[in-house]
């Protein structure tokens, strides 16, 4: 698990095996808060844009307390944490010896994988929530500066710079030599990666933080409308769209809406919304199978690994779903306001959460029933 939702294309969510049994809490680690401009209240832990990475031995993982931290992975112990200017957000990407991630302090930082030490950093306009896509020695992200960069890998050189695209708060998407990227000024763009032209633009109509998925010939991607919609891969025209409970336009309630991204596997459609519900759609006609209500709104993206949908939500629980028909597997209270993603790499799942508290979950079974006691007569 090295990229955001896996690899540069977002289609690879984690493994198994799962055991039977229920959630438990294996170790956690706690990190500290910061102050920001947005939060006058003490911020910590992640955010809906992070997910854990993690490879080997170690869990990387962002904090908005302003660190990237680099974590042992059987106990959860600090091997080095980075510090940066402001609340660290986007997964952190694994590229061989490096590591790359950014935040709220308008920077892309490349760290050295072993030590946290700094190799190079790049600096926009404004924040970088998303995470980078890496495709041959040469990495790609959307900002908050509404712009599409290109950077070499190797000393963080600009390759090219595309303006006027729109706020983007999502991770860009990489497949067969086109990045996708959705929004906050209502569209969804495929450009091409080797020089940035844009290849086509489709009206989202709604502000848009999901990172798209590119998947069975279509482009799928959600906004704040409370609208999932899916556009032909070739050409950008919209296929089919589902509407979730509510949803907003431009300034309003953040309890209504979409801000997690869709995940495709097995020809389902699988998102979380702002009205609480887990919904698994057909991936070619957007028509609803099960949904699932959770116990407060999802933000987090839920990946499918195994059979199984596992995610936070808003009201501090942690979920596990049959992706057949979504009915409940376990759930596991384990802290405040859980937006951010899960990270499953061999049955274990490694999320954070609003209480600055990074975790490492698993199934465990039910302790076996006592043996009965033979009476003596």
């Amino acid at each position: 698990m090295s990229f955001w939702l896996g690899n540069s294309e977002r289609n690879f969510y984690g493994t198994g095996p799962w055991r039977e049994g229920q959630l438990k809490v294996f170790w956690e680690v706690k990190t500290s808060s910061i102050s920001g401009r947005f939060h006058e209240d003490p911020w910590g832990g992640t955010s809906w844009p992070g997910q854990p990475s993690v490879e080997g031995d170690f869990v990387y993982f962002p904090s908005a307390d302003g660190n990237t931290y680099c974590i042992k992975r059987d106990d959860g112990n600090i091997v080095w944490k980075f510090r940066a200017k402001d609340s660290m957000k986007a997964t952190p990407v694994i590229i061989g010896d490096r590591i790359i991630d950014s935040g709220l302090d308008h920077h892309v930082y490349c760290l050295n994988k072993k030590d946290g030490t700094l190799i190079w950093d790049y600096e926009t306009g404004f924040e970088v929530d998303g995470s980078v896509v890496a495709v041959d020695d040469k990495i790609y992200f959307g900002g908050e500066d509404h712009s599409l960069y290109c950077l070499t890998l190797a000393d963080g050189k600009l390759v090219y710079k595309i303006p006027d695209v729109g706020s983007v708060e999502g991770s860009v998407t990489y497949k067969d030599g086109r990045i996708y990227l959705s929004t906050e000024q209502f569209y969804l763009y495929c450009f091409s990666a080797s020089d940035g032209k844009a290849i086509w633009k489709s009206l989202i109509g709604a502000d848009s933080d999901s990172t798209p998925a590119v998947a069975n010939g279509m482009v799928y991607t959600a906004a704040e409308d409370g609208v999932v919609r899916a556009y032909n891969q070739e050409d950008g025209k919209l296929a089919w769209q589902y509407t979730t409970e509510g949803g907003h336009y431009g300034r309003g309630s953040e309890h209504i809406g979409i801000w997690a991204s869709p995940v495709f596997s097995d020809g389902k459609i699988y998102i979380g919304a702002s009205d609480g519900y887990m919904h698994c759609l057909s991936a070619d006609k957007g028509e609803l199978i099960w949904r699932f209500k959770a116990h407060g709104p999802i933000w987090g993206t839920a990946p499918v690994v195994d059979g199984r949908v596992v995610f936070g939500d808003k009201a501090g629980w942690i979920n596990m779903l049959s992706a057949d028909d979504g009915k409940l597997i376990s759930d596991l209270k384990i802290g405040d306001n859980i937006n951010s993603t899960p990270a499953i790499l061999d049955g274990r799942i490694y999320i954070g959460a609003f209480n600055g508290k990074l975790y490492c979950l698993g199934l465990e079974p039910p302790p076996p029933s006592p043996s009965p006691t033979q009476k003596i007569k």
